[in-house]
Parts: C-alpha cells; structure tokens; sequence
C-alpha cells in the first residue's frame, strides 16, 4: 500500500493541497510478546488515512519504545499485545512515561489495544500509573478517530471527557457488588461430584510422546474454523452467514475469496510447515486442585505437577442441584481412589515458515498479503489442535473409537472431553507451559517460550487432554486469599511471584 500513499501525496502535493502527516505515531507490540496482526492492521489504516507510522515489530522492550519515540519525535505512542502477561508490561511502560519528563511533560497519548485489553482494565490498571492520556482502542476501525482526537484543536476537550469517563468507570469497579465468597475447604467440599468407584479411565496406546513433523497442509484446511478469520479483519458476524449479512456481508466475501485464493498457493507452495508432538501420560489427582503426570505405568516418578485452581464464588442450588465448585483436577481421578487414570499434553504449530514469507510481501510493499499470510497461519495452527485432538480420541487415546462428527460439530465441542489450554478461564496461569514444553521436548518441533510465556512461532497452540464425559470449561473467576496461601505452600513459592502470576483472579 505504501507506493500507492506516497503517490497519491504526490498527485495531491502537485495540486497544491496539503500532504503533510497528520501525526507521527510509534506502535509496538510489547516484550515478551510475539502476536501482532491486529497491530499490522491499525499501522496500515493510520497510514491510509496519512500518519506517518513507526511500526517496530514484536517483543520489542520498555527502553527501546520510549528511546525511538524520542528519536522520531512521536506525537503518539501505541502498545499491543495478546496474552495476559502483557498487561503488566503495559503498566510498565506508562509508569516509566510518568518517570520521564520527555513524556510527562509533553503528555504524549498512550494508546492501548490487543485481545486481552478492555476500557475497563485501561482505566483501573494501566491509566493510574501515566497523567498523559491513556486511550483504550478496541479496534482497527477506531484508531483513526481516536489519534485524530487526540492531536486536533479540541484535544483537550476530548482528554477531560475521556477522563471523566475514566473515573466513572474506576468508581464502578470499585463499588460493583462483590460477589459472596466460599472458603477454600467449604469449596473442596463442594467439588464436581464424581464416582471414581464405578468409572474406569481409558488406557491410551502409548505411553510417553510423539511428534508428527511437515503435517498435510491440506488435510488440516478442512477442520479449519472460519469464524476468528473474519474477526481478524474487524468483520463480525458468525460464518457462514457473515456472507449475507447486509451490513458487512460484501467486504467478508471479497475477504474470504482472497483468503480461500491464498489458502491454495498457500498449501501448493508448501509455505508453511506444520508440525506438533503430543504427549500420553498416567495421571491422578493430588492434593484435591493439583494434577501429578507420571512418567510411565509404575506412577513412581513424577513427570510435572499441574498445579489447579478453583472456583470460590459462593455457589446456588439450581433445579434442586448444588453448582459443583470446580477444578480442572475434579476430572482426573484421585490418587487415594486407586483408580489408574491418564491425560494428555499437546503443542502444535503452522507457523514455521511465516517469517521468511511474510519479508517476502513486505519487501514488496504488499502490506495486505503479510497480513493474510499471518491470520491463515493462525486459522491453520488451530485446525491442527482440532485435527489432533480428533485423532487422540479416535486412535492414540482411542476412547471414542466410533466418534464421526462433521466439521461444524467439531468447531461446536460436540465431543467427548475437553482440551483446555493455560490462558483459559479455567486454568488462567500461564506458567504451566515451561514444564508442559519441557516434557514434550516442543524445541524438537521449532517451538519456544518468550520471557513473558507467549508461545514461538505466533501460529501456535499448546494445551491438555481431559477424557472424562463430565469434564467441562467453566470459569475460575476470583479466588481467596486462603487459596493463596494454600498454593504458595503447593507450589513453594514466593507470595509476591504467585501473585504477579494469578493477579488477575485476586
């Protein structure tokens, strides 16, 4: 797109119009985080509609933001990130705006925006640390408006109304009904009810890991969920009626028609390699929340240790029926049962290749495609979880030997088990993932962690097996300190650290 910019400032420059920028704007995505298609598109829609953008990639830190800001000369600074951890580097970084009297002073805006931010977390967590204007942006769509906001003559009018807006919303937070909690023993007590005595777990075909490497592009394409993809380019509507809809309906066909287009040069071209390892281990549950993975049959030798949580929120009978308390150990059978159970551990990725790809469209100014490239690698890296997880129980694990769902009823979870991923609301702590990837060996297959725990490549998903027909998702929401205190001794761990960690159910 950029040629076409700079040539029409050029034809608008010839007929004496006025082709100086709007504003110069830094965007990054923070340390520690790898995800940045969101980021790529508002860079490419401030540029259409004439700020100079400085888009400095990913993973970028605290010091090198702030230190190019000052070098360009920013008008406005803009953070992005996908995963959890990131909101606390967020609140770094406006802290150390306040610390620096370039920004203070100045009161450069801080934009914020990525899938895990909201107004509400803009305003209670992050705007109390930076007296510049600090602007929740909940799209690409939006980010026009609010830079032009914020660097036009009414300016000011625009920042006392977003900060009275702020204040509402802190007030709100602060005086919301809170919500009766149990105790931590009364929530135990209240756990999913299961009977261990007349249930016997399936036993998997293998025991220990295996790794699957240059999986079939094309195989995967089928069990893809179409429905992210349209949220990726800010359309939204369920698939496949997106395509009729009146509002948005001729933008997400033209979209999906590029998408199917790329899909096939995609697959045909092998640009992406797709690989993943899955892991089959013996399991119980210890410690009522915690779930111990053993190295082989004997269940001698600890492998990890899943350390759960659970929910606390004060529970009501319904239809005669208490609402259990739940843990994600609930569905794991006790170790004091006896009964022998098992769970599995997975990582897959679709995203080795993207790089070289993407400088290939970026190179030639083709802005459009990279993007296209990253969300197809992102629809496909999903479908390989689905793809997998379809084989486990069908053959690896093997207990829903007989299971033939179609594609829309995989998407819809119609199938036995669950394979909840940290991150999740039901096991929010992404700390898991260093020993998940370490038991699976993920580096065999090109996949990392970043210091902040977002998986490399960004095409990339990782997660648990659970088997049992009662296994659910369901929410953890806030939890006690006593729940606290009781994983701090679990866990052996500083109570500072396993705050920074599960912060956001305190």
């Amino acid at each position: 797109l950029i040629p076409y910019i700079e040539e029409e400032k050029r034809l608008q420059a010839e007929a004496g119009e006025d082709v100086k920028a709007k504003g110069k704007i830094i965007i990054a995505t923070v340390k520690g985080d790898v995800h940045d298609i969101g980021k790529n598109i508002v860079t490419v829609v401030l540029q259409c509609n004439n700020f100079d953008v400085v888009n400095m990639g990913v993973m970028v830190p605290c010091h090198e933001i702030l230190a190019r800001a000052k070098v360009e000369g920013a008008d406005i600074i803009g953070l992005s990130g996908l995963i959890t951890p990131s909101l606390e580097e967020m609140q770094y970084v406006a802290g150390e705006m306040q610390k620096d009297d370039f920004f203070r002073i100045r009161k450069i805006p801080l934009l914020i925006g990525g899938a895990t931010t909201s107004r509400v977390h803009t305003a209670v967590k992050i705007a109390p640390h930076y007296e510049g204007p600090v602007v929740y942006v909940p799209d690409a769509s939006r980010s026009v408006s609010v830079a032009q906001s914020l660097l036009s003559d009414n300016a000011s009018k625009y920042i006392s109304d977003l900060n009275s807006d702020y204040d509402k919303v802190r007030f709100q937070h602060a005086n919301k009904k809170q919500i009766p909690m149990w105790s931590l023993e009364r929530a135990r007590a209240n756990k999913t009810p299961i009977d261990w005595s007349h249930y016997l777990p399936p036993t998997p075909k293998f025991i220990g890991r295996r790794l699957f490497r240059n999986f079939d592009l094309g195989e995967l394409a089928k069990y893809i969920d179409w429905g992210p993809f349209f949220q990726t380019w800010d359309l939204a509507g369920p698939f496949p009626a997106i395509l009729k809809d009146e509002v948005v309906g001729t933008e997400a066909v033209r979209v999906y028609a590029d998408g199917q287009r790329m899909l096939k040069r995609l697959i045909e071209g092998r640009w992406l390699n797709a690989s993943a390892v899955v892991g089959l281990y013996p399991a119980n549950t210890v410690n009522n929340d915690d779930i111990e993975l053993y190295t082989d049959a004997s269940r001698r030798r600890v492998a990890m240790v899943w350390h759960g949580m659970r929910q606390q929120a004060e529970k009501q009978v319904i239809d005669g029926v208490m609402r259990p308390s739940r843990c994600l150990a609930d569905f794991i059978a006790p170790k004091s049962s006896g009964v022998a159970d098992y769970i599995g551990v997975f990582a897959v990725t679709a995203g080795l290749g993207v790089e070289k790809k993407e400088t290939y469209f970026t190179d030639d100014h083709d802005d459009y495609s990279a993007i296209m490239l990253k969300a197809l690698a992102d629809r496909l890296a999903e479908a390989f979880a689905e793809n997998l997880h379809h084989r486990v129980r069908t053959d690896l694990w093997g207990y829903a030997p007989q299971e033939a769902l179609e594609t829309t009823e995989l998407i819809a979870e119609k199938y036995r088990g669950i394979r909840p991923a940290p991150g999740y609301p039901a096991c929010p702590d992404h700390s898991v993932k260093k020993d998940m990837f370490d038991l699976l060996g993920a580096a065999d297959i090109g996949m990392t962690l970043t210091e902040s725990l977002a998986m490399t490549p960004a095409a990339s998903v990782s997660g648990f097996y659970l088997a049992h027909p009662e296994s659910t998702y369901f929410n953890v929401g806030k939890i006690g300190d006593d729940q606290l205190a009781d994983m701090v001794q679990r866990r052996g761990m500083e109570t500072s650290e396993l705050r920074r960690l599960v912060g956001a159910n305190l």
